[in-house]
């Protein structure tokens, strides 16, 4: 009874929130009925909510904090101050030490006496719970206690060292190591590059390649060779690319691993891409979109005809936005359809197409036949090509929400960028709602980020697009933050990324701009006229609520 009745003030939170609608807990309710689960547990299956969601709602249920795991790194002593094997029995983690006597721990069910009074008494010190998802608690919690045993960069290095001083080397186990080594430290790529004498390992993190490790070239060989097998790539070819992927898993979370081979001189460069089955779903708000653009999009979003494009470069968290986007559709009363190639994440009442380029079932013929499935939104993977772009922006006028996906520089430049594609520019006026234009920053650290101040005139250099702005704050100098870096951060002094964005909303003066086919100069000026925000602006903003840095802006944001 008490399980029922916490989960039920729980659906009553994220109700409050935003997060699920009467009409979702409904659904939920009538699954209920057909299966005996519990109710939190469908919201979840039926991605309703995340268990990241759900953890924030029992954290203000609490009046407590939710901590998100994957940006935050334990110290090895705060770690080594609870038993292992307490920790995991009672699915705690250690976090940190604050005000010299409280430690922070993470928990997903923060009312348990009995728990917080053996942390009291084993550590000596106060407790201070936070709240976290239970699978992240589970996975870092083995993941870190295992480190403390044996560091997986120090078993890496002896496996160089014996390789150089021994011969021995084991490439499968090295193979698993260095993959394992990239999910942990959060790298979205793994590089191998071959070099002369030495080749060297990079990882992608945050978007920042780091160079890793450097293996005597003697290694490169059999690593090539292993990862070619798992991918199923010809081990004989040699001067031609490749690709492939392989299925890994690490921590009971499994892994998609697309495999690129490409020739240089010095031998084959392989790339690996690290893409994890469960596709973490995120909400417009906690990925920087601030509530008034959030309040714009959504209002765009019920609307029963036109498009909105998501525009930016190859790596830009397109694809989060787009389904971010569909999590704001009340997919219980709208028929809604996916075309993507490919499917990165299974999403209940959405119907999702695959797309299969080797059996010739491209974006154009999907578009062709999902017209007779009666859809009310229609989501687009990606604009390749002028085919695709002429069907989404025909079936935006005919009655259909088109949501889509399309690699640019900036929102404007995305309409020159359509145009290109010989689209009819009297529908694209016609049909276009918005164009949102994002960029992926660096999130500075909280544990380690440095206030400094700066003056207006020195902040206009690098902002002079909004001098008006900065010249209007009201002290004379300002506060912002620079990176640091400490144990928690990995010492890069930034911990994930937040999105830095702009919203483009087309009114009648600037389809008429389209229909006139003005230039993106002078669109872009129209919008600045009447106080659009463009990216750099909202960059700015994020510098000033201390959530990313100058140089970080300055790296990211032509």
């Amino acid at each position: 009874m008490g399980c029922i009745m916490m989960t039920q003030v729980i659906g009553e939170i994220l109700k409050e929130t935003g997060a699920i609608s009467g009409e979702q807990i409904s659904a939920a309710m009538h699954v209920q009925e057909a299966s005996g689960e519990v109710l939190g547990e469908i919201l979840v299956n039926l991605n309703f909510v995340t268990k990241d969601e759900m953890a924030s709602a029992i954290a203000s249920q609490h009046n407590l904090e939710y901590v998100d795991l994957s940006s935050y790194v334990p110290g090895q002593k705060v770690l080594e101050m609870v038993d292992k094997e307490f920790a995991i029995i009672n699915m705690v983690l250690p976090l940190k030490i604050e005000n010299k006597n409280t430690l922070v721990v993470a928990t997903s069910w923060p009312n348990n006496d009995e728990i917080l009074n053996s942390l009291q008494e084993m550590t000596e010190h106060k407790i201070r719970f936070v709240v976290s998802n239970p699978d992240e608690i589970g996975k870092y919690l083995q993941l870190y206690y295992e480190q403390i045993e044996y560091p997986i960069e120090q078993k890496i290095s002896d496996m160089i060292k014996a390789s150089v001083e021994d011969d021995e080397f084991d490439a499968i186990a090295f193979v698993d190591t260095i993959i394992n080594n990239a999910i942990k430290d959060g790298a979205t790529d793994i590089h191998i590059t071959p070099e002369r004498n030495t080749s060297h390992i990079f990882f992608r993190i945050d978007g920042v390649l780091k160079h890793c490790y450097s293996i005597p070239s003697k290694m490169f060989s059999h690593i090539v060779l292993r990862i070619k097998v798992l991918g199923s790539l010809d081990i004989a070819q040699h001067i031609l690319p490749q690709n492939g992927e392989f299925d890994f898993e690490f921590l009971k979370s499994n892994y998609n691993i697309r495999v690129s081979s490409v020739p240089t001189i010095n031998g084959e460069k392989i790339a690996l891409r690290l893409m994890p089955e469960n596709f973490r779903l995120y909400t417009l708000e906690n990925l920087g979109f601030e509530p008034d653009l959030v309040k714009l999009i959504s209002d765009d979003m019920q609307k029963t005809s036109g498009i909105i494009l998501i525009v930016g470069p190859s790596g830009s968290g397109k694809t989060t936005t787009l389904y971010a986007m569909l999590r704001k559709i009340d997919i219980l009363s709208r028929n809604v359809i996916s075309v993507e190639e490919p499917v990165e994440h299974q999403l209940p009442f959405v119907n999702q197409v695959q797309i299969n380029t080797r059996a010739k079932y491209t974006f154009d013929r999907a578009l062709h036949h999902i017209g007779r499935q009666d859809p009310d939104v229609i989501a687009i993977g990606e604009i390749l090509d002028e085919e695709t772009a002429k069907l989404a922006i025909r079936n935006s006028a005919t009655g259909h929400l088109i949501l889509s996906t399309i690699s640019g520089s900036s929102a404007v430049r995305a309409i020159a960028r359509i145009k290109d594609l010989n689209v009819d520019k009297y529908l694209l006026a016609d049909g276009l709602l918005s164009v949102v234009s994002q960029r992926l920053v660096r999130r500075l650290c909280n544990e380690c980020k440095k206030e400094i101040e700066i003056s207006k005139e020195e902040l206009i250099k690098y902002f002079s697009e909004s001098r008006e702005k900065i010249l209007e704050l009201s002290e004379d100098s300002v506060k912002i933050y620079e990176p640091q870096g400490c144990e928690h951060c990995k010492n890069s002094g930034y911990a994930g990324r937040i999105g830095v964005v702009e919203l483009f909303r087309v009114d009648k003066v600037i389809r008429d701009m389209i229909e006139k086919n003005e230039s993106s100069a002078k669109i872009q000026h129209y919008m600045n006229s009447i106080g659009g925000e463009d990216i750099r602006a909202n960059g700015l903003k994020k510098l000033l609520d201390g959530l990313t840095s100058i140089q970080e802006i300055e790296r990211i944001i032509d």
